[in-house]
């Protein structure tokens, strides 16, 4: 808790203490702390890439058994991992979304005033910055291993930071003097225009939320990282570089299928820009 503490209040002041002018005394100083004295083992990493991720069968000539030992790994984990990991990151992606529309008034200065604002500052801010094996391990504590401890940690994690983004990027729509308050204004004055650049940077982290599964694996979540730990732990260097393998290909999988489905949806703006086109009553 202490170490979370800190991680918070480091990145709610570091508006306040990373300037430009001493990001030189910053680096300087990172390279003086740098542990010099380790040694690297060159014999150790030739010995990892010849060696220990080559499965036995094929050093030995045998393709056949090599064959046979990929389709059972394919089979029993590949699979299955790949199924779970697609489940959660959809789901996820989904909840995100809803999170994200739900959560961003809270720092907008369109609906709340500082105080409150400043509150949901902070409460996006500590679900953001707390890393999402954190919060899973809490939720896994508390209902045991299975998917939701994973979804709902992945929901909170990315949810904010869309809430956040799009929070700030209301700052940028222009209200007319007669324009709505409350409810009103939320579904009909300011939820059209960041509705499609929120969704194209929600799509943007579908593949980093395949990539964080694979950390919710070390909590017993059945994904594919839940194998690659399991083969690490057992010394199984061949087949955790085969699952590791697998899920690069997922990962890739689902960027693509992701800039098919912003290209489709025209989603081309994002919440990095403000040239967002105006539409309607504000032409």
């Amino acid at each position: 808790a202490a170490i979370l503490l800190l991680l918070y209040g480091l990145i709610l002041t570091m508006r306040y203490w990373l300037r430009p002018r001493l990001l030189p005394w910053f680096c300087v100083f990172s390279l003086a702390i740098l542990p010099w004295h380790n040694y690297f083992a060159m014999d150790n990493f030739l010995r990892f890439l010849g060696e220990d991720i080559v499965p036995l069968s094929l050093r030995s000539g045998d393709l056949p058994a090599t064959l046979n030992w990929g389709q059972q790994v394919l089979a029993d984990q590949v699979v299955p991992g790949m199924l779970s990991t697609i489940q959660i990151t959809i789901v996820t992606l989904v909840g995100s979304g809803i999170f994200a529309l739900l959560f961003f008034p809270l720092v907008s200065r369109l609906f709340y005033n500082p105080l409150v604002r400043a509150a949901g500052n902070i409460l996006l801010v500590v679900l953001r910055s707390t890393p999402e094996f954190i919060l899973a391990f809490v939720f896994v504590v508390l209902w045991g291993p299975s998917m939701l401890p994973a979804i709902l940690a992945l929901i909170l994690h990315n949810g904010s930071i869309v809430a956040h983004i799009t929070g700030r990027y209301t700052e940028n729509v222009p209200l007319r003097l007669d324009s709505s308050q409350g409810t009103n204004r939320y579904l009909y004055e300011v939820l059209p225009w960041v509705y499609r650049p929120s969704l194209s940077l929600l799509f943007y982290r579908w593949e980093v939320m395949v990539r964080e599964t694979a950390v919710l694996g070390l909590l017993g979540v059945y994904t594919l990282g839940f194998y690659v730990d399991s083969s690490f732990a057992d010394m199984r260097f061949d087949l955790a570089m085969l699952l590791l393998v697998a899920m690069s290909l997922l990962t890739i999988a689902i960027d693509e299928v992701s800039g098919r489905v912003r290209a489709s949806l025209r989603l081309t703006n994002t919440l990095y820009t403000t040239d967002y086109p105006l539409e309607g009553a504000y032409r």
